[in-house]
């Protein structure tokens, strides 16, 4: 969901897999979140047809954010994560997963989804060595999604973790693909210098608050 203009304003339910911690953040957004601006369009055409000089018309329409917390790396959680995904995915037609990992990790991750083999999620997942999330349980997860949830999307929300390997081969794939002028291109060389000002200053505030930036902007 890469559409700044989409008009389409959710409303957020809290629901906790794993009480007080929220180190990963997973949203699930309904799978089509373009279509509550269609479903409206009829009811608001005619008030548009008939503005006043006082009004200025802006739509709303509801849809629904699952946000869940949990710890990294526990394999009993990542099974539970799954579960539920594949439950909204095939029972409430949902494709959106937003999680707590930068931008340009989602964006490979939707890149090997359409792939026909795993080296991209072997490059990431080596990326990751050192991390909680260099874990045979979450590898598994993501195997299980492009297995069975073929349809998901990957977005990410977190600044840039692992610049200087995942970052810069996205940024390699970008450009050996005549991408650089692209909206990726621009979203990747700011999350990288995200996370190099991230980790030069270890500040958890900005880090959360760009967090925040990216779930509501």
């Amino acid at each position: 969901m890469n559409d700044h203009n989409l008009t389409c304003v959710a409303k957020a339910k809290m629901m906790l897999v794993h009480p007080l911690l929220l180190a990963l953040i997973v949203a699930l957004v309904g799978g089509s979140l373009a279509a509550c601006s269609n479903s409206s369009a009829g009811k608001t055409a005619s008030k548009v047809a008939q503005p006043t000089k006082e009004t200025s018309m802006v739509t709303q329409v509801s849809g629904n954010i699952y946000l869940y917390g949990e710890t990294h790396g526990e394999a009993k959680i990542i099974d539970k994560e799954f579960e539920l995904w594949s439950e909204y995915y095939h029972n409430e037609g949902m494709r959106h997963l937003f999680v707590e990992m930068p931008y340009f990790t989602a964006e490979y991750l939707n890149l090997w989804m359409q792939s026909d083999n795993d080296d991209i999620l072997e490059e990431i997942y080596e990326d990751w060595e050192g991390t909680t999330s260099h874990n045979t349980y979450t590898r598994a997860f993501y195997k299980k999604i492009k297995g069975e949830c073929p349809e998901t999307i990957f977005h990410g929300t977190d600044i840039g973790h692992q610049y200087d390997t995942t970052g810069s081969h996205f940024l390699s794939y970008l450009a050996a693909n005549d991408r650089t002028g692209t909206e990726e291109y621009t979203l990747t060389i700011e999350a990288i210098q995200q996370g190099r000002f991230y980790y030069s200053k270890d500040d958890d505030v900005y880090r959360e608050n760009k967090n925040d930036e990216k779930l509501y902007p």
